[in-house]
Order: C-alpha cells, then sequence, then structure tokens
C-alpha cells in the first residue's frame, strides 16, 4: 500500500471551481495508482486526494503555476 493510498480527500471547502488554476495545470499535482492499478490523484501540497473529475474543474487557493517543460514525445 502506497503512502497516499491512506490519505483522505480534499473537500468542497478545500477545492472550489474555477475558470482557470484548476488541480491539473497545478505544480503540486500527481497522480499515482493503487493497488489495484487504479489512478490516484494526489495533492502532495495538502496531502489528500482529488476527487476523479475535480482535477479538471476545481481548485485551491494555494494554486502555483506548473512549470516544468514537458517535451513532446519524439514519433
Amino acid at each position: 500500500m502506497s503512502q497516499e493510498e491512506e490519505w483522505s480527500y480534499l473537500s468542497d471547502y478545500e477545492l472550489s471551481k474555477k475558470r482557470t488554476k484548476i488541480c491539473i495545470t497545478c505544480s503540486h499535482f500527481r497522480y499515482t495508482t493503487d493497488v489495484h492499478c487504479q489512478t490516484l490523484l494526489t495533492c502532495p501540497f495538502h496531502e489528500k486526494l482529488i476527487p476523479q473529475g475535480d482535477h479538471l474543474i476545481k481548485g485551491c487557493q494555494y494554486w502555483k503555476k506548473d512549470v516544468r517543460v514537458f517535451a513532446p514525445e519524439a514519433a
């Protein structure tokens, strides 16, 4: 069992609907899988899980621009 599997979920109080600054574009956003190979969306900043789907429409007050550079895959 991974450490993240023990975390609780972020609440509606901690996340709110946003037009920009959503979880998936945050530098804190990560994901992993559990022992059943199901995807777990995580926020290491909060040490909590993000409910499925909320990463696309919600964010928190601690959103931070993701400055990692993603290289396109070679064809």
